[in-house]
């Protein structure tokens, strides 16, 4: 075998871990007679070493243009560094699953934006990042309440807040005008009037497209509406109390939500069978006279120059006797513990958080990407749409998982299993009474508190 060949076998014997370097050189001496000719190798394979891997794992939104530039920021990002970056996108139906089944099998990715239950639901497999969390949000105003309670637990930071999904009541106001009425400020009655003067079933046109189903879109809703009237999952100490000292205003809420379809009729038929973009396809086929979604909807109207585009006005999310309430959560990156390379991680979300990047993603979302920092709610831009302004103030008045009590695990983990639109499917598609689901779903409530409690 001629000397460059057995070199090479000695070096592809060095990078695969046969040998040690010293073993290297010295065989590389015998071969060719001294060091340089073996260190020149050396330093060809330094230079000729793989890319750093960041394993990076996005949430892959409805709204694709801000999918489109911050892929484009972080591929930019990884060219500046020599960093291999390797993506994984999720959306809402395998968001959770994937990161429950990556953090038991021991191999999550490096960084990911996570929604609002990442930072407690699964802080024991992530970094702490409060030196980040707090420089950045130092230089911003500092974070809006709303956020701060969602990215950390006892004054440790385990997310790096990012957005919120802004969004409300999507309404046909070109219907209402025709009928003369004005837009809904509360879901009984005014939300009904609107449903019933406005939809005609034999067009197919509804007058209200919400689903109480296990998704995204049904969990915020039951979460909203128990607060709405009065009740909640929770009491103000962070006990379970859905079937307890909030029972009756708990019933009186989840009485109105299945009156929507059973009484009312002014849901669509097989709106029990929907997923989170059911609603959107729904209502711009004309199908819908309002419905509760994130800004996606109205994104996805502008950027396809749809015709009910113009028609829509966005509202503040309806509220009921005790008041108009809603979670706006907070998307955030979090830096797992198992990854190698976390300060490149925390440098990545630093450049994808600057201001100039972050404002140029914030102008391409059509109000989904909405504020976590005091400075960036002042942003010109929240002003630039009427429909705008339901999205910002939907944020700024955001309360959280287990109001009137403090936030939890117990709280975050009761939204994660979906408990509350289970409960409603319970009643709508099972045929339980209200007091049977309601007891039944507080007896899972509190075998969640036993477990995750306050820890």
């Amino acid at each position: 075998m001629p000397t460059d060949a057995r070199l090479r076998s000695l070096a592809e014997q060095l990078d695969g871990g046969m040998i040690p370097r010293r073993q290297f050189l010295r065989k590389s001496v015998i071969l060719t007679g001294g060091t340089a000719a073996g260190l020149a190798v050396l330093r060809g394979m330094a230079t000729a070493q793989p890319k750093t891997r960041l394993r990076i794992w996005l949430f892959k939104s409805y709204v694709t243009g801000g999918n489109d530039i911050l892929a484009k920021h972080v591929e930019a990002w990884a060219k500046e560094r020599s960093v291999e970056p390797e993506f994984d996108w999720a959306t809402f139906g395998d968001r959770e699953q994937k990161f429950v089944a990556a953090i038991e099998a021991g191999n999550p990715p490096d960084v990911a934006e996570m929604n609002y239950q990442g930072p407690m639901r699964y802080k024991a497999a992530l970094r702490d990042v409060t030196k980040l969390a707090k420089d950045l949000a130092a230089t911003r105003g500092g974070l809006l309440p709303y956020a701060d309670r969602v990215v950390q637990f006892n004054g440790q930071y385990f997310g790096v807040a990012r957005l919120a999904f802004g969004g409300g009541l999507h309404v046909r106001k070109d219907l209402l005008a025709e009928k003369g009425l004005k837009m809904p400020k509360v879901y009984d009655p005014d939300v009904i009037e609107v449903a019933k003067k406005c939809q005609d079933p034999s067009k197919d046109i509804w007058g209200f497209g919400q689903t109480l189903n296990r998704c995204d879109d049904g969990n915020g809703f039951m979460q909203n509406i128990l607060w709405d009237y009065g009740g909640s999952a929770w009491d103000k100490d962070g006990r379970p109390a859905l079937a307890t000292s909030n029972l009756k205003a708990n019933m009186a809420a989840l009485q109105f939500a299945v009156d929507t379809i059973q009484k009312y009729k002014v849901q669509p038929p097989g709106v029990m069978g929907w997923n989170d973009a059911s609603n959107n396809e729904a209502y711009m086929a004309g199908k819908l006279v309002t419905t509760n979604n994130g800004a996606s909807l109205y994104y996805a109207m502008g950027a396809k120059k749809h015709p009910l585009f113009e028609k829509t006005q966005v509202v503040l999310t309806p509220g009921g006797p005790a008041g108009s309430f809603v979670f706006a959560g907070a998307y955030n990156w979090g830096v797992f513990q198992k990854s190698k390379h976390h300060e490149l991680a925390e440098d990545l979300i630093r450049w994808v958080e600057d201001e100039k990047r972050f404002e140029e993603y914030m102008k391409a979302c059509s109000g989904q990407a909405g504020p976590v920092y005091k400075a960036r709610a002042e942003h010109p831009y929240w002003k630039s749409d009427p429909n705008y302004e339901g999205m910002l103030q939907n944020i700024m008045r955001s309360v959280w998982p287990g109001y009137p009590g403090p936030i939890s695990p117990a709280a975050i983990e009761v939204q994660a299993q979906y408990m509350l639109c289970d409960m409603a499917g319970r009643v709508v598609s099972a045929g339980l009474s209200l007091e049977a689901a309601l007891k039944e779903t507080h007896g899972r409530v509190e075998e969640v508190y036993k477990i995750r409690g306050g820890k």
